[in-house]
């Protein structure tokens, strides 16, 4: 099973789509095996990356195989992901094989699963441990799990809190009593990883969490309801626009989808009283995450990625299960649905991957081809590609990866990019959107700022995204036609001598 779900994601690993902020937790591993330093730029220490067990994977990764490491630790995460289907589908066709084999490849074959094992980010192990606790926990009735599974997923994420808090609950009205090894290994998971945050980092949560606060407060176009439901529908959903359309999709699935659950919890023939609790807290746990974290204006599809996975398990299962029709008829029937949404996101990923590797990486290659290190630094926006492969100190425009942008941000907040560039003198300036001197977004110019940068930095190059979209093979174009991907970018360099 391990080896035919490696073989569906294989081509996905060829449209060379690998998420950007991959690279932000590649670059802190890589900070961590060269100044034993857990940070970004050097000995200073930051929780730049959202997860700390997948820094320390990567890291272990990269001390194996060097600057070859992206494609092994891919492939452990889709390794990862798959054991965790098997762990799922053994727990809802204990006795059916065949049924169970048919859901591990249905389910590696949805969009959001490809995008969590394939693309770079720590989702694979989430994915891993999330079902590591349901199988051993609730359907092994292994004590340890209980214990050591909310430690490694607090280490992983912070926000696995809500998946255990929604176990818990599940774990309660099943046994109704209370599980303290449960309670334990959650207590100790949270105070150890928040107390190392203090003890280390000087902070209660990871960094990346109070940049976002502060740098993305404004972005909200609205507060109105419907666009709260818009956005709703947008990351709960499959459909990247955001429209009506899309929330009338999203309503439609879910419509489904509680149909499903009402066959299954009504159902007291074939399906054990166990998995039903397991499948209502799973599809529980997806929507309060995807409700909760659209509320709070978290703009970013990752996040969304194992809700949705979980959502289809409950569809995947119905179907399986439920669906009347002659199985000469049903299995293909069902396959060529899958298999459509497999193309779905494959032709997405060719489009996301052609376009960073066009721009972004080539961006990259183009600095570093002056000779880069750490002596030397950037000033962009966003931080994961560009500073991983040209190794330079790096100020990102939100305030990820560096402390010293958030400040300058709570001191002036219009005019903070200007007061970063004279204060940091950075040797490079890659500007996104628009050129610095436009005065628009980020790069608000007080009198006399506009002539301070024309005379300490030269434009190199300029990156025009329509180029890009332009040059596309055809199928991509048909994708950069729905939804345009990327923006222009516009590379800078400081006039006094080479950097």
């Amino acid at each position: 099973m391990i080896a035919i779900t490696l073989a569906v994601k294989i081509p996905v690993f060829l449209t060379k789509h690998i998420q950007e902020d991959s690279f932000i937790t590649w670059r802190v591993a890589k900070n961590l095996l060269n100044y034993g330093v857990i940070g970004f730029n050097g000995e200073d220490r930051i929780s730049a990356s959202t997860t700390h067990l997948y820094t320390v994977v990567s890291a272990f990764f990269q001390l194996i195989f060097g600057e070859d490491f992206i494609y092994p630790i891919l492939v452990f995460s889709a390794v990862l992901f798959a054991i965790g289907s098997i762990w799922l589908g053994k727990i809802l066709f204990p006795q059916d094989t065949l049924r169970r084999g048919f859901f591990v490849v249905l389910l590696n074959l949805v969009p959001p699963a490809i995008t969590a094992s394939c693309v770079g980010m720590e989702y694979g192990i989430l994915f891993f441990l999330y079902c590591g606790l349901i199988y051993y926990g609730f359907f092994k009735l292994k004590n340890w799990a209980f214990f050591l599974f909310p430690i490694l997923l607090l280490w992983t994420r912070v926000d696995t809190v809500i998946f255990l808090g929604v176990m818990f609950l599940a774990d309660l009205y099943l046994k109704r009593k209370l599980n303290w090894t449960f309670i334990v290994g959650g207590v100790v998971g949270l105070v150890s990883v928040v107390g190392f945050n203090y003890f280390y980092f000087g902070e209660l949560v990871n960094h990346t969490i109070s940049a976002k606060k502060i740098a993305y407060k404004n972005l909200t176009p609205n507060n109105n309801l419907d666009y709260f439901l818009i956005q709703w529908a947008y990351y709960g959903g499959l459909i990247k626009k955001y429209s009506f359309v899309t929330l009338f999709i999203f309503l439609g699935f879910l419509a489904l989808l509680c149909f499903a659950m009402v066959k299954i919890i009504k159902n007291k023939d074939r399906i054990a009283y166990k998995v039903k609790v397991i499948l209502v807290a799973v599809v529980v746990f997806a929507l309060l995450k995807i409700s909760v974290f659209a509320f709070l204006k978290a703009y970013f599809d990752w996040y969304y990625w194992l809700p949705r996975v979980f959502l289809f398990v409950a569809v995947i299962y119905y179907l399986l299960n439920f669906v009347r029709i002659r199985k000469r008829i049903l299995v293909p029937s069902i396959f060529l649905i899958f298999i459509g949404l497999y193309l779905f996101q494959l032709v997405q990923s060719y489009a996301i991957g052609y376009m960073e590797n066009t721009q972004r990486v080539q961006i990259a290659k183009d600095i570093a081809a002056n000779g880069t290190n750490m002596e030397q630094s950037i000033l962009l926006e966003p931080a994961g590609k560009i500073p991983f492969y040209t190794n330079l100190y790096t100020y990102d425009e939100v305030g990820l990866v560096n402390k010293k942008i958030l400040d300058e941000m709570t001191a002036d907040e219009h005019y903070w990019w200007m007061n970063s560039l004279r204060k940091f003198q950075p040797n490079y300036i890659l500007s996104i959107g628009v050129k610095p001197d436009s005065g628009k977004g980020y790069y608000q110019m007080k009198e006399g700022d506009k002539a301070y940068f024309d005379e300490h930095y030269s434009l190199v190059k300029e990156y025009p995204i329509a180029e890009i979209h332009q040059n596309a093979p055809e199928i991509v174009k048909l994708v950069y036609g729905v939804r345009p991907i990327g923006k222009d970018y516009f590379l800078y360099v400081k006039r006094n001598g080479k950097p």
